[in-house]
């Protein structure tokens, strides 16, 4: 079972290097519809999955675990709007909320609590992002929804706290 975790949280990597990319994907594809709030948002979400990686890795490290640096490949889609867009965010977050929930469910089943801990701060991170997207996604839909002061707003984003985030066992603000 032990090996179960490790894979785990190898493919939890993986999956936080492809998110990196996507939000990259996301943003260029919000600077392509003239969005600049909307391509600094997905910027700051790309640097925060490479802060992920780094909170995965360090505990992986601190557990003795090697971790293998992955090489993701991630397909570019454009889509059509900045609605489409953000619906598209909420898939990627809910793929990995889902994953956090399975991977939680794993690490309980072999009674590694420290993992199963690992992983509720991720849960907790996703299901408000998901939230804070569909709240956008509503704005975005209100009959008198003004894209550029969602815009403006979406670029008041700030980069995440590095610190507060690598620290595996750092709590969730």
């Amino acid at each position: 079972m032990e090996k179960i975790i490790h894979n785990n949280l190898q493919q939890y990597i993986e999956e936080h290097a492809k998110m990196q990319f996507i939000c990259y994907n996301l943003s260029q594809n919000c600077s392509d519809l003239g969005y600049p709030g909307f391509t600094h948002f997905f910027q700051v979400q790309a640097q925060d999955e490479f802060v992920h990686q780094r909170r995965i890795m360090n505990y992986m490290s601190d557990r003795n675990i090697r971790f293998i640096a992955p090489n993701v490949q991630v397909e570019n889609k454009s889509h059509a709007d900045i609605v489409e867009i953000l619906k598209a965010y909420v898939e990627y977050r809910t793929h990995f909320a889902n994953l956090t929930d399975e991977f939680s469910k794993n690490a309980k089943e072999v009674n590694d609590y420290t993992t199963f801990k690992f992983y509720e701060w991720f849960a907790i991170d996703f299901y408000e992002e998901i939230s804070e997207t569909n709240d956008l996604i509503d704005w975005f839909n209100m009959k008198n929804s003004n894209h550029y002061e969602i815009d403006k707003k979406a670029l008041e984003r700030e980069n995440p706290d590095t610190l507060s985030v690598v620290d595996p066992f750092a709590p969730h603000n």
